[in-house]
């Protein structure tokens, strides 16, 4: 069941990552709302059901056993933290099925907003501070996740400057990391229909990855992450270690260095970076097979409750953060139902990757392939003065 969770997440990851536009940093979490949708198909009916499970990609009778499953993963794995929240207006009764269908203790009483935004800062170590939607005298049930994935680098980078002479950047001296490493592999180009696609795996010491994805100059976003989501179950045309001087690929040149031996290097370079979203999922109500859910003309969630319900807003906020040391990300997802010394000796291969204008990132649950986060860099950080 958790391949097949995983394997639903991922396609809702990678057809929110579609939406992404290439002029402003933007994150999406799928895995943080694909549990969401997955309790709530099995208790839609009609339409709803049928567009809830197309964007889950199980049948609904399966739905809430694959939410479990991953929330489950989500909850256990080192490095993860994840819950689920429901909050319940003192009038509304819920389908004992339904309710058991959530994990042991998610249920409570639906109070005021204060205490859906102090569990957001409990849930989150206060990375994010607040629920991502605003209750009102009309919110009836609020149903949330909570994701956090926080990792630190195998290999740390060294804070630096980075100073890009092309590009969107240009000119701008931003807050570098560098790293160098012999592990040439960790880099690998993929061809796509919109040209080739660099993507360089950063390893984390929790079983967390992230990887970075560059195309071409003009590349749009969209195409960019929609590769390095499929990276890990697609065949590179070249790994890192099949490089020769001289090569090229996006973000990539590959020349001879210094060093104290003739191993190759794989040199990197990017900024550091912090992103933040905030998404109405209502804005895209197809993507996640809410459009009939969230028409509150009738009831639409008869298996949540015999009262007439339906999803009057859905919301996330995200924020991502890459450093020297390690990778951390918070989300937050709330549907509201209403209703050295010695002188060198060799000439080593250097294959550099230079990440000097707008790329993606992918944090990924190792083990399981399961994508955390997925994101947009359009604007490098600062270097402080």
């Amino acid at each position: 069941m958790i391949e097949t969770a995983v394997a639903g997440a991922n396609a809702l990851t990678r057809r929110w990552v579609s939406t992404i536009d290439s002029g402003a940093s933007a994150a999406v979490s799928g895995a943080g709302v694909w549990p969401l949708l997955a309790y709530l198909a099995p208790a839609a009916d009609g339409d709803g059901r049928d567009e809830l499970a197309e964007a889950v990609g199980l049948p609904p009778d399966a739905a809430a056993a694959g939410a479990a499953a991953l929330v489950e993963l989500l909850r256990t794995a080192p490095g993860l933290r994840a819950a689920i929240g429901a909050w319940v207006h003192p009038r509304l009764d819920l389908r004992d099925s339904w309710r058991d269908s959530l994990p042991p203790g998610t249920v409570g009483t639906l109070g005021g907003q204060a205490a859906l935004d102090a569990w957001v800062r409990e849930q989150t170590g206060g990375l994010l501070d607040r629920m991502p939607l605003k209750i009102d005298p009309e919110t009836l049930l609020v149903l949330a996740s909570a994701l956090v994935a926080r990792t630190r680098w195998q290999e740390p980078f060294t804070d630096g400057v980075l100073r890009p002479d092309g590009g969107p950047w240009s000119g701008q001296h931003l807050a570098g990391l560098h790293r160098t490493t012999r592990n040439l592999d960790m880099l690998a180009e993929y061809a796509t229909a919109h040209g080739p696609v660099t993507v360089l795996t950063v390893e984390g010491s929790d079983g967390i990855d992230v990887d970075l994805a560059v195309g071409l100059p003009g590349t749009p976003a969209a195409a960019v992450l929609a590769a390095g989501v499929d990276a890990r179950s697609a065949r590179p045309s070249k790994h890192g270690s099949q490089f020769a001087e001289g090569d090229t690929a996006p973000g990539v040149t590959v020349d001879r260095g210094w060093a104290h031996d003739d191993t190759p290097r794989l040199l990197a370079s990017l900024p550091r970076f912090t992103v933040t979203s905030s998404h109405d999922l209502l804005a895209d109500r197809d993507l996640f097979g809410l459009r009939t859910v969230s028409d509150l003309s009738r009831q639409r969630l008869p298996g949540v409750s015999g009262f007439p319900l339906g999803v009057g807003a859905a919301a996330q906020d995200l924020t991502a953060s890459f450093t020297a040391d390690g990778f951390e990300a918070a989300v937050v997802t709330a549907f509201g139902m209403r209703a050295g010394s010695a002188p060198p000796s060799g000439r080593p291969l250097q294959v550099r990757l230079l990440l000097d204008r707008p790329f993606g990132f992918m944090a990924r649950h190792r083990p399981s392939g399961l994508v955390l986060v997925a994101g947009w860099v359009a604007v490098g950080e600062a270097l402080s003065d």
